[in-house]
């Protein structure tokens, strides 16, 4: 059976949120919404360092919650080649305090032999802290498509990376479900899930629709049970992280997102 995380990137300061939600009152919020799991992101425990909390004592406090962190974000595959394994450095050292699974990374090169070499090279410091590569395909980034995607990773390995599919990113960019199906599991990391008030087309602003306008699933129009049907034609089984990337949502307080999320993503998984 699938696995429900909440992912709180809404609340992140990369995504806008002026200020990290008190960690106590996020534990409480996601765990009485009925989640086992949630994601963190290097930018929000960036901001709670700055209070003087270590990421060992976050981590110590997760785990009092009964509360897991599979999912952490997130790291960029740039130009810059120094920047980038600095940058998966320190996610790696919150992956292995956590003990999280995954790290989500995008990449804003093309998928060249000098961007795979990098990607691999982001895989293997990943591996070292105990979890696998996951990179995220954007319809706005030059990693736009699966294809895109899968050529990283069959480069790094499947044993040290994999794809991470985010429903948002399948029904807004050039992806069809038929080509969902035809992703081996073995190459496919985990799943984000959300929804969509509307189908964009190709003049839309997806960048900032992607990180401002999701909607709880079933509020919007993506055909979420085709993605849940392909989903299975391919075996997949694993974490469903429920990324709800909305402030307007955010405002409701972190209570009451997480309790709408659980009960808008449950019935796609159950």
């Amino acid at each position: 059976m699938a696995k429900l995380c909440l992912n709180t990137f809404t609340f992140s300061p990369y995504a806008g949120a002026k200020e990290p939600v008190d960690f106590a009152e996020l534990l409480d919020g996601v765990r009485a919404a009925g989640f086992e799991a949630l994601s963190l992101d290097a930018f929000t425990l960036a901001a709670y360092a700055e209070s003087g909390r270590t990421l060992g004592q976050l981590a110590d406090r997760m785990r009092a919650a009964d509360l897991a962190c599979p999912e952490m974000l997130g790291f960029v595959v740039a130009d810059d080649e120094a920047s980038t394994l600095d940058g998966a450095r320190q996610v790696a050292e919150a992956m292995a305090e956590f003990g999280s699974a995954y790290a989500l990374g995008m990449v804003t090169l093309p998928a060249d032999a000098r961007c795979r070499d990098l990607f691999a090279g982001c895989a293997e410091i990943f591996a070292a802290a105990g979890g696998k590569a996951a990179v995220e395909f954007l319809p706005f980034t030059p990693i736009a498509t699966i294809a895109d995607a899968r050529t990283l990773v069959r480069h790094a390995g499947v044993e040290r990376s994999g794809v991470l599919v985010d429903s948002w990113h399948v029904f807004n960019g050039p992806n069809t479900l038929d080509e969902l199906a035809g992703l081996p599991v073995e190459e496919l990391a985990y799943v984000q899930f959300c929804d969509h008030p509307q189908l964009l087309g190709p003049d839309a602003d997806t960048a900032t629709e992607a990180m401002s306008n999701r909607v709880m699933p079933g509020d919007g129009v993506f055909d979420l049970h085709g993605f849940r049907a392909a989903l299975d034609t391919v075996g997949f089984d694993g974490l469903v992280s429920v990324e709800v990337i909305n402030p307007r949502l955010a405002e409701l307080g972190v209570a009451e997102f997480a309790r709408r999320a659980w009960e808008s993503a449950r019935p796609y998984w159950a």
